[in-house]
């Protein structure tokens, strides 16, 4: 009987964790990934998603690897609670841009598609707007039909140059919503009160 009252109560704690919203989405590299550019991604994903997205610890590759072996060795590095991890490998130009299995909790990008025919800002952004896709996909969202969205379809990598880089108001109040509901760690939720004003609301002084 102990025993299953400790097996509710742990239940009860994890889903009142999860409304709490501390739940991240994790990016990793695999392989030879540089670390500032790691963290570049890990900033563009925040800012144009508004969740919170920790660094997680590379993840082994060897060379070949496929792109579904290594997010699944990802996916193995997950906590139970843990909505998901999105990787970004160098997995070789014969293998697919990227693969996104929701029901396994991980995606992984390819920079060496990624990247080519791009400089540096270029590979920075396209990593970046295919990240928060990924996202967005392990959240459950669907493509959006409007062309000023990051979440429309596109043929070519190229085509990532030319939309959006966030989400069209309806589809970012969307994931907002699905989010929330999900227990992610939103950012908006990291801020202040305010009266109504813009002013932020200070919190009462404590008493002597």
């Amino acid at each position: 009987m102990k025993k299953c009252i400790w097996i509710v109560w742990g239940l009860v704690a994890a889903t009142l964790s999860w409304a709490a919203g501390d739940r991240e989405y994790s990016l990793a590299p695999a392989g030879d990934v540089d670390s500032a550019f790691v963290e570049r991604v890990r900033v563009y994903m925040e800012k144009n998603s508004g969740a919170a997205v920790r660094l997680a610890p590379a993840i082994s590759a060897k060379p070949g690897q496929s792109l579904d072996a290594i997010g699944r060795a990802a996916a193995q590095t997950l906590g139970k609670a843990d909505p998901g991890i999105i990787v970004l490998a160098r997995a070789a130009s014969d293998q697919p841009q990227g693969v996104c299995l929701p029901d396994e909790r991980f995606a992984v990008l390819n920079l060496d598609r990624l990247e080519a025919g791009a400089d540096d800002a270029k590979r920075d952004r396209r990593a970046g707007q295919e990240a928060v896709r990924a996202m967005s996909m392990l959240l459950g969202m669907s493509p959006c039909p409007f062309p000023l969205c990051l979440l429309v379809g596109y043929e070519k990598t190229e085509d990532l140059d030319h939309m959006s880089g966030n989400f069209c108001p309806p589809c970012q109040g969307r994931f907002s919503r699905m989010a929330r509901e999900a227990g992610l760690h939103l950012l908006e939720d990291d801020l202040p009160a305010d009266d109504g004003e813009g002013v932020p609301v200070a919190e009462p002084a404590a008493a002597e």
